[in-house]
């Protein structure tokens, strides 16, 4: 696909688009648009209140960061196959998005939504991915996908219970501004993919980075097998090649 047939997909769509100063989530206010508009798309300088999977903290200086939802109102509900996948929409996008910006940097994606930059002799955490769906019922009738890439931040808190680097602090001088375009662009092109090519091309993505890792709360080292068609990983334990289903709900922890 080229760029400008990128460009067009995301005209089509004709988000409302909102640039804050401030908020306390770019996802809340996302939904909160979702009342009005069937397609929004919304970016502030600075969240206070920002979050992560599993209720986890979101931390990021004043304007040195993208912070930005992509909302949708279905007109025709997602199947619960389809719900997991647009974790993999925001991921995917971000990786092509980086791999655009900075060919040059070692990077991976971690299941489920977190993409690493390899920083000297460690992988530090430089993007994150929060998906949130609402529900009328047991019909999907909105979805946001939050994203957040560390751009130009280069002093992380010691509150971050893992490492985490930045585009600028891994030699790359984008701005914010032009990295949130080229953001907007592969975003409208990962929602376009159908879901069983983008099922292939996330668990693509995941087992080309990930040779072994150990899961919290259980034992052993394990390894992908495979994806099952809703999004959850069929791994393998090493040793003893127990199989078993981890979801996005499972913490992972990489071996390397």
């Amino acid at each position: 696909m080229t760029r400008n047939e990128i460009v067009n997909l995301f005209t089509l769509m004709q988000p409302y688009r909102l640039h804050l100063p401030v908020v306390t989530s770019t996802n809340d206010y996302a939904k909160e648009l979702l009342l009005q508009h069937d397609v929004v798309m919304v970016s502030a300088e600075h969240q206070t209140a920002g979050r992560g999977r599993n209720g986890r903290a979101w931390y990021g200086e004043q304007h040195k960061n993208i912070y930005c939802s992509f909302g949708l109102r279905h007109k025709n509900a997602p199947t619960m196959e389809d719900l997991p996948l647009f974790m993999a929409r925001g991921a995917i996008a971000v990786l092509d998005t980086l791999r655009e910006i900075a060919p040059n940097l070692n990077i991976r994606l971690k299941y489920p939504n977190d993409v690493h930059v390899r920083e000297r002799e460690q992988w530090c955490k430089v993007s994150g991915v929060l998906v949130e769906h609402e529900f009328l019922g047991s019909t999907c009738t909105t979805t946001v996908i939050g994203i957040g890439i560390n751009v130009e931040q280069t002093v992380f808190p010691d509150t971050i219970t893992q490492p985490c680097t930045s585009l600028r602090r891994s030699g790359c001088n984008a701005e914010v501004d032009s990295v949130l375009e080229v953001l907007q662009r592969w975003l409208s092109s990962s929602l376009m993919l159908p879901s069983r090519e983008l099922s292939f091309r996330w668990f693509s993505e995941l087992h080309a980075s990930t040779p072994t890792f150990r899961i919290a709360e259980h034992d052993g080292l394990w390894r992908m097998v495979s994806m099952e068609h809703d999004g959850r990983l069929r791994v393998q334990e090493t040793t003893t090649h127990i199989e078993r289903i981890i979801s996005d709900g499972d913490t992972l922890r990489y071996e390397d």
